[in-house]
C-alpha cells in the first residue's frame, strides 16, 4: 500500500445511506445478464480509464500488445453475460498491465452475495511451485488435517488450478512469487476460485495424506466466505495474533529489526514509526553491533517517506531515492466513473508541473530530490529478508539497499518490481453497466536504480523458502540462513 497523494474518503453520512439504499434494493440476482451492447460499453470504458490515467499502463507490455488483447476479448462477446463471467474476462487483461496497485472487483452487491454462499474453499493452502498443502484446515471435522498435499480439486489438477488462478491476479512485472502468495490467503483463494471455477457447494477432494502414503478422495462442504476469517480465528488462534508493526530484538549479538509495515503502529503508547527507528539505531551504535538482519517478509508497504528513512540509516552519502515521479495528465476525464469530490479534483492542478516530454512532474513529495543519510548510520553487515509479500514502498527501499549495495538479500523474489510501481493516487472507477470497480493508479513511481531487468523483483543471493514441515513445526529456515551467514567472517 501507498499513501494517497490525495485522500478520498465517504462521510459517515454518505456511507450510512448508501447502506441504506442497498438495503432497499431487491436482492441480488447471480443470473442476471447483461447485453453484448452493455459488456462491450464496460470493455470500451475500462480501456479508456486505464489508458488515460494509468501512470504505468504500458511499462511492462507495450500497448499495441494490451490493445490487441482487448480487442480478442471483444470480439469473443457473442452472448449476454452475468457480472461474475464478464469480471473473470477482464481480470486476465487488467492481470497483464503487470501492477499490482491496479485491479477489478465485484459489484458490492454481488461481492455481499458471494461471500453468503457456502462456496468459498474450506482450506488455507501453501504453494510450493505448482504444488500446493493444507496448512489450516477449515473444514468440518478437519477431514484433510494440517499437511495434506492437494493433488486435484473437483477433477481439476493443482497445476492447472494455479495456473488458472493466477491469471486473474494483478502484480507488479507478473512477478509470481506474489501471486502464490496472494492465494495463500483463504478468502482470496476462496473467491478466485468461484469466479474461475463455478460456485459449488462441496469440493471432490484428492490428497495425499501428511507424511505420505496412497492417495485418498473425500468430499469436503463449502464454507460462507463471511465466516472464513472468523472459522479460521476459532480453529487457530496464532492466526489472530496481533503483531507490533516494528519491533527490534537480539539474536546473541545480531539484531533484528522486524517490519511489518511502513506506518505508525496503531498500538496506544507504541513510539511513531520515526521514534522507533532513531531509538533502534541508536541502541545499535551503543552495542556496537556487528550484524543487522531486516525482516521484511510481510511488509506490503506504507509511507514512501517512513521507507525511505529505513534506507538512509544506512546510507553513507547524499542520494537520489526517486528518479522521477509523474502523472500522464492534471486532470481526467475517467473523474466522472468515480466518486471523487470536486472539490479533491481542484486540488490536483497545483500538484503537478508539465514536463518536457509532456507528463507532469508531481510536486512536494518528501523523498523527490536529493536525499541526505540519517544520523545514527549503521556500518555493520546488513540481511535482509524479502518474499512473495514484500511490496509497494517496501519495494522501492529494497531496490535502494540492492542498488547501493548496501544488504544482501535472503528468502524468494520480491513481490514488488525493481524499478518502482504505479500508486500515489489510487481512484477507484466503477463501469456503468455491471457495476465492477475499478481500481486505477496515476503516479509513475521510478526509482533511482539500474542495472537490473526490468521484469523482475530482486532475486535473493541466498534463496530459501521454508517448506510445509518447517510452517507447521514453526521453524523458519530463512532467518536461520541470514544468521548463520552473519557468523561467518
Amino acid at each position: 500500500m501507498k499513501k494517497l497523494l490525495i485522500g478520498i474518503t465517504i462521510t459517515l453520512a454518505a456511507a450510512l445511506s448508501l447502506i441504506s439504499g442497498i438495503q432497499d434494493k431487491p436482492p441480488y440476482d447471480p443470473e442476471k445478464t447483461f447485453s453484448i451492447e452493455a459488456l462491450k460499453g464496460d470493455l470500451k470504458i475500462l480501456w479508456d480509464v486505464l489508458e488515460e490515467g494509468h501512470g504505468g499502463f504500458d511499462r511492462y507490455t507495450p500497448k499495441e500488445a494490451l490493445r490487441n488483447e482487448f480487442a480478442e476479448v471483444d470480439k469473443g462477446l457473442e452472448t449476454p453475460m452475468t457480472e461474475f463471467d464478464f469480471l473473470t474476462r477482464i481480470l486476465p487483461l487488467i492481470a497483464d498491465v503487470k501492477d499490482g496497485h491496479t485491479g477489478a472487483e465485484l459489484s458490492p452487491a454481488a461481492a455481499a452475495f458471494l461471500d453468503d454462499q457456502p462456496a468459498a474453499f474450506p482450506f488455507g493452502l501453501r504453494f510450493f511451485g505448482d504444488q500446493a498443502f493444507v496448512f489450516r484446515d477449515l473444514s468440518e471435522g478437519r477431514i484433510l488435517g494440517e499437511g495434506a498435499e492437494l493433488l486435484s480439486v473437483n477433477g481439476i489438477a493443482t497445476g492447472e488450478i494455479v495456473s488458472g488462478l493466477a491469471e486473474l491476479i494483478s502484480n507488479d512485472a507478473g512477478i509470481r512469487t506474489r501471486k502464490l502468495r496472494q492465494l495463500e490467503f483463504p478468502a482470496n483463494f476462496g473467491r478466485l476460485f468461484a469466479l474461475r471455477f463455478g460456485r459449488p457447494e462441496s469440493f471432490r477432494i484428492r490428497f495425499r495424506p501428511r507424511g505420505g502414503g496412497e492417495t485418498k478422495e473425500v468430499s469436503v462442504k463449502g464454507i460462507k466466505g463471511k465466516d472464513v476469517t472468523k472459522i479460521l480465528f476459532d480453529r487457530y488462534p496464532d492466526a489472530a495474533r496481533r503483531f507490533p508493526l516494528y519491533e527490534l530484538s537480539f539474536r546473541g549479538d545480531i539484531a533484528v529489526l522486524t517490519i511489518r509495515g511502513f506506518a505508525n503502529n496503531p498500538e496506544k503508547g507504541s513510539p511513531a514509526f520515526t521514534e522507533f527507528l532513531g531509538s533502534a539505531f541508536r541502541t545499535l551504535e551503543e552495542k556496537k553491533t556487528p550484524g543487522l538482519v531486516i525482516d521484511l517478509r510481510v511488509n506490503g508497504g506504507g509511507q514512501d517517506d517512513l521507507a525511505k528513512l529505513l534506507f538512509a540509516h544506512v546510507m553513507d552519502r547524499p542520494f537520489l531515492y526517486y528518479k522521477a515521479l509523474e502523472s500522464k495528465k492534471d486532470h481526467y476525464d475517467l473523474f466522472r466513473f468515480t466518486s471523487i469530490s470536486k472539490a479533491d479534483i481542484e486540488k490536483l492542478p497545483s500538484q503537478v508541473r508539465k514536463n518536457a516530454r509532456g507528463w507532469y512532474d508531481v510536486l512536494g513529495h518528501p523523498n523527490s530530490g536529493i536525499q541526505e543519510p540519517a544520523a545514527p548510520r549503521f556500518t555493520g553487515k546488513v540481511a535482509i529478508l524479502i518474499g512473495g509479500l514484500s511490496f509497494s514502498a517496501t519495494g522501492e527501499t529494497t531496490s535502494l539497499f540492492h542498488h547501493h549495495k548496501k544488504a544482501v538479500f535472503f528468502g524468494e523474489e520480491c513481490g514488488a518490481g525493481y524499478y518502482g510501481n504505479t500508486s500515489g493516487l489510487i481512484v477507484q472507477a466503477t463501469l456503468p453497466a455491471t457495476g465492477i470497480q475499478v481500481r486505477v493508479p496515476l503516479v509513475l513511481y521510478t526509482m533511482a536504480v539500474d542495472g537490473y531487468p526490468a521484469d523482475r523483483g530482486i532475486v535473493p543471493e541466498f534463496p530459501a523458502v521454508p517448506t510445509i514441515e518447517d510452517l507447521l513445526s514453526g521453524r523458519d529456515p530463512v532467518m536461520e540462513k541470514a544468521l548463520d551467514w552473519m557468523k561467518l567472517p
